[in-house]
């Protein structure tokens, strides 16, 4: 028996190496590329903006008809805090962009956001002088990637003139904000220049083009090998102890989520069929309810053990647990590079969620998740909020947690017999 462990063991650990030393290195390169990081803290930076903007679709869409009937006259006034919220999405976030590529670069944080602002405008939507409108077509997600790359070209041509000292030069006393708006003026007028010419001289539709080259990537981004290869590389991840979320939900599949929601929202808000699966709250809903690896059952299982270490630190996690944030039952079991628990870490708890939540909601069995909630919103109400008051979701999340409790019933028993037998041997070598 112990040398059918010592093998299994060895598996896991090779399996472990490949994963710390050939999957995790490139996403990790990737993850902390300088523009990855600037796209990813704009994202966050509005996250706000969007749950603010959220509660008008949760008040409007609670599934009770007397509530319904209730705020029917305040619709339209509702929905205009989420037009400016989620329908402005690429305008603020060529705003925070600019402004995280500023700090990159210790350029003038001010400066470079209301650079990138107008050049965002020039290039998505420049004014119409004849009927005196702009267009707010790409101010919403659509415009979202064309954000991403003006801010990113701004930034690297204010920072290459500034170190090439291309610019105007203040003498010495001059204030420091004087300063800096005269030192910006010529490339502020590069990049005005520079847009405009593309934009209104030639006519080149970048916003246009992007949408061509992203449409693809979005539709393979919401397909059921996107969901495994997403939740496989989270989970390896973890299992090593490297932040898996970091890498693949908030990281290289961040933009391409946030837009779902954004697209899931709008088409929910105009009464049309919501076009995307996977989204951030679709991962919570179904991938990480109670935090990857789906540990509350696990915790559940383990508060009346006979292993004190296991009883102690289940007692510890469970109220944290609620609220999705595992990390004292994950390093405390533990369950990273633990090779019994390998198999339900990886295959059989958030993969397993992910696929269960894409199948129902692709069968229409659930709402898909078109509402931006708090990922800290406790566990059973963050289904129902996120759907729209879709109790199917509340009642499929539960099962989940059954199933997933079954599922890490046998690992579970094991490891505790491991903790006892230990715990037991090292109170023996204490007489």
């Amino acid at each position: 028996m112990s040398e059918k462990v010592s093998k299994f063991e060895s598996v896991m650990v090779k399996m472990s190496n490949v994963v710390e030393q050939k999957i995790s290195p490139p996403l990790i390169r990737f993850g902390n590329n300088r523009y990855m990081l600037a796209i990813r803290a704009g994202l966050i930076r509005i996250i706000p903006l969007l749950i603010i903007g959220s509660f008008p679709l949760i008040l409007t869409n609670l599934p009770v008809k007397s509530w319904a009937d209730a705020m029917m006259p305040f619709n339209d006034s509702l929905n205009a805090l989420f037009n400016m919220t989620f329908g402005f999405m690429g305008l603020y976030l060529s705003i925070c962009i600019g402004a995280e590529m500023a700090r990159t670069y210790k350029l003038e944080v001010t400066t470079v956001s209301v650079v990138t602002l107008v050049c965002f405008l020039i290039t998505a939507s420049p004014v119409d002088l004849v009927n005196g409108t702009i267009s707010i077509k790409f101010f919403g997600s659509t415009g979202m990637f064309t954000s991403f790359i003006v801010g990113i070209v701004v930034a690297e041509v204010m920072r290459f003139m500034r170190d090439k000292n291309i610019g105007i030069k203040m003498p010495r006393g001059v204030p420091e904000n004087i300063s800096a708006s005269f030192s910006s003026l010529v490339p502020m007028a590069v990049l005005f220049v520079f847009f405009w010419f593309l934009r209104i001289v030639i006519g080149f539709e970048i916003t246009e083009l992007i949408n061509r080259i992203i449409s693809p990537i979005l539709i393979l981004a919401d397909t059921w090998y996107a969901v495994l290869l997403t939740s496989l590389i989270l989970c390896l991840l973890w299992f090593v102890g490297i932040h898996g979320g970091s890498m693949t939900v908030q990281g290289v599949m961040y933009a391409f989520l946030f837009s779902n929601i954004s697209a899931n929202a709008a088409a929910h808000a105009a009464g049309l069929p919501m076009p995307h699966v996977f989204s951030e709250p679709f991962v919570f809903t179904y991938g990480m309810p109670t935090g990857i690896g789906i540990t509350l059952p696990l915790i559940l299982l383990w508060l009346r053990s006979k292993s004190a270490r296991l009883k102690e630190v289940s007692r510890i996690s469970l109220i944290p647990g609620f609220f999705n944030i595992n990390e004292p039952i994950l390093f405390g079991a533990p369950l990273i590079m633990n090779p019994i628990m390998f198999l339900p870490m990886v295959f059989g708890t958030t993969t397993f969620g992910m696929m269960y939540g894409y199948i129902i909601t692709r069968l229409g069995l659930v709402n898909a998740p078109f509402i931006q909630v708090p990922w800290t919103t406790p566990v059973l109400i963050q289904p129902y909020l996120a759907t729209g008051g879709d109790w199917r979701a509340v009642i499929a999340q539960l099962i989940l947690l059954v199933v997933v409790a079954l599922v890490w019933y046998p690992f579970a028993k094991t490891w505790e017999k491991t903790c006892i037998n230990l715990e037991q041997a090292e109170a023996g070598k204490a007489k």
